[in-house]
């Protein structure tokens, strides 16, 4: 991958590990040697496998938990990645109030664990999970000075919110990323395959002062050739450029 990146000339990008065996040290090592000159911003893992237990009143659930959390840690610095995205505990039963000063006090244990591989927590709007909502955002972070945001706009869109109600909250430095994605007929796509105004997005980044990167979501049913990809970065490119005379 990072070899087809170079070849379409993308020089930045984040890292998804998927399985458990992704987070071990030769694998990563393997992989982290292949990255050359390739600007990884973050990693994100497959959260769900154990980032909700990092939040479980059991000690032993905690315990193993934050033996895979160390992992992925130690990737981002293998990686030369900043951040790390993270999405934490599930929220199955759409619950709307919660215990700010008890997460707040998770969260910096968390991030006091990733600082010493020199990486910075930053928490993704998942419309699944707690941090589906600005409110959770602008209550959780004035507790948090040192949590970062990752801002989606597909599950902004999810959780029924525009993803500038998020960008509302957050100070504009503490913005680690921003992830898209086109649509068309409520179905998501590649940039520049359907009609999502990019250009009003990048002019409100830059009104705001937001200097993350942005990067865009390529799932595997929206596309069958890497050109496609190719042709979605490079329209997102243009539309930068349109914004930015």
């Amino acid at each position: 991958m990072f070899e087809l990146l170079r070849n379409m000339r993308i020089d930045t990008t984040e890292i998804c590990l998927n399985t458990l065996s992704d987070y071990e040290k030769p694998y990563v090592d393997r992989l982290a040697s292949l990255r050359g000159n390739i600007d990884v911003v973050a990693v994100s893992p497959q959260s769900t496998q154990f980032e909700p237990q990092l939040f479980s009143p059991n000690v032993r659930v905690r315990a193993d938990a934050e033996n895979i959390f160390r992992r992925v840690c130690y990737s981002c610095f293998a990686f030369g990645a900043k951040f790390y995205t993270f999405r934490g505990p599930i929220n199955l039963n759409r619950t709307k109030t919660f215990d700010y000063a008890r997460l707040a006090q998770r969260f910096s244990q968390l991030a006091d664990i990733a600082a010493t591989y020199g990486v910075t927590l930053s928490l993704k709007n998942m419309s699944w999970s707690f941090a589906a909502t600005p409110e959770f955002f602008a209550k959780l972070f004035d507790k948090c000075p040192r949590l970062f945001a990752t801002f989606g706009v597909y599950h902004a869109e999810l959780a029924g919110y525009d993803i500038r109600d998020f960008l509302d909250v957050c100070p504009a430095q503490r913005v680690s990323m921003i992830e898209v994605r086109d649509f068309v007929k409520n179905d998501w796509c590649l940039p520049g395959k359907g009609k999502y105004r990019f250009d009003r997005l990048f002019a409100d980044l830059d009104k705001r002062r937001v200097t993350a990167p942005v990067m865009f979501a390529a799932s595997n049913d929206s596309y069958t050739d890497f050109l496609q990809i190719r042709d979605g970065y490079e329209f997102l490119l243009n539309e930068y450029k349109s914004v930015a005379k």
